[in-house]
């Protein structure tokens, strides 16, 4: 048995893996041919992105013609609300590098409220709502799209790798819908 890049398919099995694991990195963009190969049988496929600095397994989309095997893992959908917070924080992430900021994209917890908000109807309940954000805000974090950083003033870090489950052409399609949804959900005076 082989074992040059076993450090890669464990870490990879295990979940993400990122740039700043510099050994399993390099093992696995040396052996790159190699690890998807091996995943292959399984139906499982290698997402790399090298410039942004991560790599995970995701489940092979089968044509109409090939014989699906079964899920490694259960899709989860997400509730609206932890949806519309992931398009939220993709959309943020797009507008940061647009504007040629540093490769950390760091949004506070009210920011993140905020512009939430937007695609929300108008509640009495201003205290229930933010509630209902704030966990969803909690989901992401436990989904690994944000990052809670050490400060008083309740900042995130977004996480790259939201861009591999968030494509940015669908984003402003959905806000839209999402503000759609908003405005025929107004209380009525």
């Amino acid at each position: 048995m082989e074992y040059r890049y076993s450090t890669s398919l464990i870490a990879l099995l295990k979940g993400i893996v990122y740039s700043h694991q510099k050994e399993t990195w390099e093992n696995l963009l040396q052996y790159e041919p190699d690890v998807k190969k091996y995943f292959i049988p399984i139906g499982l496929e290698l997402f790399l992105d090298k410039s942004e600095g991560y790599a995970f397994l995701r489940q092979k989309e089968w044509e109409e013609d090939e014989k699906p095997l079964p899920r490694m893992a259960d899709k989860r959908p997400l509730n609206f609300m932890t949806s519309l917070v992931c398009i939220v924080l993709r959309k943020f992430l797009l507008e940061h590098d647009a504007q040629g900021g540093s490769m950390r994209s760091i949004i506070s917890e009210q920011e993140i409220i905020n512009r939430v908000k937007v695609f929300l109807p108008t509640v009495h309940d201003e205290a229930k709502q933010q509630e209902k954000i704030n966990t969803a805000i909690n989901k992401v974090l436990d989904i690994g799209f944000l990052r809670k950083l050490e400060d008083q003033e309740k900042n995130y870090e977004i996480h790259r790798i939201i861009k591999g489950f968030v494509n940015a052409d669908v984003i402003d399609e959905t806000l839209q819908k999402f503000r759609n949804h908003a405005d025929e959900n107004q209380p009525k005076d």
